[in-house]
């Protein structure tokens, strides 16, 4: 019974740790993304003042949508993580009734 709760426990931390790992790889590339079109612009024959201000566009979308990710992720995460608590208190109460001879 504790091997499963300890199992249950690293499970839901390792999936909440991937979804924080996946959402940073997804901004890493949100941003990259964001840094290549800003380049192409830049290389591009445009007004300085003008291609200026789209690469400033660009990249705080981008930063943006990679903050949204990541917080979505954090949330989600959190939220796995609280379940786990639930689990974990359940558990906890099967075993008390369980020592207490209460089924």
């Amino acid at each position: 019974m504790p091997g499963d709760m300890q199992t249950t426990i690293r499970e839901i931390e390792s999936a909440a740790e991937k979804l924080i790992e996946e959402a940073r790889a997804k901004a890493r590339t949100i941003l990259e993304d964001a840094r290549v079109k800003a380049k192409s612009i830049l290389s591009s024959e445009l007004p300085v003042d003008e291609v200026e201000g789209e690469k400033n566009k660009i990249i705080s979308e981008a930063q943006e949508k990679a903050r949204k990710v990541i917080e979505e992720s954090q949330k989600k995460a959190s939220k796995l993580k609280t379940s786990s608590s639930k689990i974990v208190d359940e558990i906890v109460k099967q075993i008390s009734g369980n020592i207490k001879g209460e089924m």
